[in-house]
């Protein structure tokens, strides 16, 4: 994540955006800057800078204000204009604006319009959303305004605009640059009284074209004084914004989606009142010291000191104590799926009902390790999908998940009993996000890195027996190591037969039969998972040759990066290395005449390799080997065309490796 602290107080003006510039948009005479619309926007069929857009934005401007008086209210005007290219771009027509209404106060909105343009003949018509046709639905917190554009159709330019004021200062308006369709300009422009620091945040990889600050004199009046303050004006804006389109490997896209963001920080009134709305971490420490949420249930310690049995307590305070705590607590206190970290969370209730929310089973097992002597920490963080917690400012709605950092003998281990498929010292995959907060109540709390140090492991060890009639008999004998072995034994768990634990763990490139199946430590998470296969695979002989692809199981079908461009990290959460060794024996009236080139590939900077070798050890049998390593749970966006490429080599290296045999030609002419 490209992540931007902006100056709120930039009094200097940085613009690098020049409207007059030849881009492609411009070359397609579409008006970027306003919402009229022209007869050139309504005979456009594509949209040159991504011809595969069904719609896009032409124009979108935004600008907030919080108005000076009694009630202070942060007031934004919004417009919109969206070209509709074809049938597939109807979606774009519904549109949702989101109210809250949490407090006393809801937001609301204000004058509201919407109208569709088409061309008739050569003639520009429109027609106007009636009001009937304006609808809200209410759901949490929120209400949601929602309306169609009416008579949508290829070609049509949809245009609306609202004002919607809002009473919550403190949560100042996200502007999202960018969606899940491409916008040619977009522009957001504010003026916010100088006595407002907000922490300015412009998230995503993509630049600005434009990045303007400026001093506006005498704007605003607030307080009892009679004096006018000044305000900052600001103006950003983009061009040819790409559609965000997620793709495998990304934890939550809002870590990613190209936006600014505001954080109020501080008010201070012209009569000198200060109002400060942003708490610092030593602040948040001392109020979970205290309070009767997390805080409380750490101290809990005389609630567990009869639960542990004496065979565990007794033992001496080293690692093979703390794995029989662990895993005490993981076979007789279960997750009931809830994260809410901060509600619903009382380890008396969990003692009970041996059931509860992701903190309530770790803070027991936290407490279990505190009242035992060991040296303990809770963490929390976020979950993949619940983005990155902001680091710069507490934000304590920004983290779901808890775990337990753990101090044996100079070694920290993050320990979560919430899963019961993953190993001592391996968090969930849901949790690798990256970073957590460890709080530490005695000195301070600090960041610490939740990325997974090791590799998981796949390694396949097969034997494949070549008949004379072009079939095959494969005994493959796989292990499954670090998350690959957590994910595979959730698999064994949830399958009822054999034939989808085969399919749920590989993916197999031909036709098939399952003869046997058989498995080792489904149940034992402190060592690695084996299976072992027995399989037939249909016949490849075409006249008096054969033509084997020796990799019956593939580690990817298909290659999983498909764009053109990617402005996001590919973050695989662990590190990873994949192995697959084949003796390959041969009928004794047949000869090989054909093997795969052996190839080695690596990454820039060697951060991920593949190793392909093919050997022969007689006339009839012979070695495939290949070797994947990727080196780094996670790639910055500059390493995608590498990665693709990568991934390209891997899957024809695994569908388009080919052994040849040919039959002997004196046993031909015996026959």
């Amino acid at each position: 994540m490209n992540k931007l602290l902006v100056p709120l107080l930039l009094v200097f003006s940085l613009s690098i955006f020049a409207q007059e510039e030849d881009h492609q948009f411009n070359q397609q005479n579409f008006n970027v800057g306003s919402s009229k619309v022209t007869k050139e926007e309504l005979y456009a069929n594509t949209y040159l800078p991504d011809t595969t857009a069904n719609a896009f934005y032409i124009f979108e401007s935004g600008y907030s204000e919080i108005e000076d008086g009694r009630d202070f209210h942060l007031f934004t005007n919004y417009e919109a204009k969206i070209k509709i290219l074809n049938k597939d771009g109807y979606g774009e027509a519904n549109i949702t604006i989101p109210l809250y209404k949490g407090g006393n106060v809801p937001e609301k909105i204000h004058d509201l319009k919407a109208t569709t343009y088409y061309l008739d003949g050569s003639t520009i018509r429109s027609r106007v959303l009636s009001e009937s046709k304006i609808f809200t639905e209410e759901k949490g917190k929120y209400e949601y305004v929602k309306f169609t554009f009416p008579d949508v159709q290829p070609g049509a330019v949809l245009v609306y605009s609202y004002r919607l004021e809002s009473p919550y200062i403190f949560n100042f308006h996200t502007w999202w640059f960018q969606e899940d369709i491409p916008k040619a300009f977009s522009r957001y422009e504010t003026e916010i009284p100088a006595n407002y620091n907000y922490n300015i945040v412009k998230m995503g990889e993509l630049e600005l074209d434009q990045n303007d600050a400026d001093i506006k004199k005498n704007c605003f009046y607030g307080g009892q004084s009679q004096n006018a303050g000044d305000c900052i004006t600001t103006i950003y804006a983009m061009k040819e914004i790409p559609a965000f389109i997620e793709e495998d490997y990304l934890t939550s896209k809002y870590n990613y989606i190209s936006r600014i963001e505001y954080e109020l920080t501080q008010v201070t009134m012209l009569d000198g009142y200060e109002r400060k709305y942003t708490k610092e971490w030593k602040d948040v420490d001392r109020e979970f010291k205290t309070d009767k949420g997390i805080g409380k249930q750490l101290k809990k310690d005389r609630l567990v000191k009869e639960l542990l049995p004496e065979e565990i307590a007794s033992q001496d305070n080293d690692l093979e104590k703390a794995k029989a705590i662990y895993s005490f607590v993981r076979e007789n206190y279960k997750w009931n799926g809830n994260y809410r970290i901060f509600d619903d969370m009382n380890i008396k209730d969990l003692i009970e009902d041996h059931t509860g929310n992701v903190s309530s089973v770790n803070i027991l097992l936290h407490n279990f390790y505190n009242n035992e002597g060991f040296k303990v920490y809770p963490v929390i963080s976020a979950t993949r999908n619940a983005g990155f917690p902001k680091k710069i400012i507490p934000v304590l709605s920004d983290f779901n998940y808890l775990f337990v950092l753990l101090e044996v003998d100079g070694k920290e281990y993050k320990l979560d009993a919430t899963d019961e498929f993953v190993e001592f010292g391996q968090l969930p995959f849901r949790a690798l996000n990256q970073y957590g907060r460890k709080l530490d109540f005695d000195t301070e709390s600090s960041w610490i890195d939740i990325t997974p140090e090791g590799f998981s492991k796949i390694a396949y060890r097969d034997s494949l027996i070549v008949k004379e009639d072009g079939t095959s008999i494969l005994k493959s004998n796989q292990t499954f190591g670090g998350y690959h072995a957590s994910s595979a034994r959730k698999k064994i768990r949830e399958a009822s037969e054999d034939e989808q634990i085969l399919k749920g763990l590989n993916d197999i490139r031909d036709s098939y039969e399952l003869i046997s199946l058989d498995y080792e430590n489904e149940k034992n998470t402190s060592e690695e998972l084996i299976v072992n296969y027995e399989i037939k695979n249909s016949s490849q002989k075409i006249n008096d040759r054969i033509y084997l692809n020796p990799f019956t199981f593939l580690f990817w079908k298909e290659n999983p990066f498909k764009l053109e461009e990617r402005k996001y990290p590919i973050d695989f959460g662990f590190k990873d290395v994949y192995s697959s060794s084949i003796l390959v024996e041969t009928p004794e009236n047949y000869e090989i005449v054909e093997l795969p080139e052996q190839e080695m590939f690596s990454l820039p900077n060697g951060v991920a390799k593949i190793q392909f070798i093919t050997q022969k050890a007689d006339d009839h049998h012979l070695y495939v080997r290949l070797r994947v390593i990727f080196s780094e749970a996670m790639y910055n966006s500059g390493y995608y065309p590498y990665l693709k490429e990568f991934m390209d080599k891997l899957v024809n290296l695994q569908n388009q490796s080919v052994i040849v045999l040919k039959e002997k030609i004196d046993n031909l002419a015996e026959n």
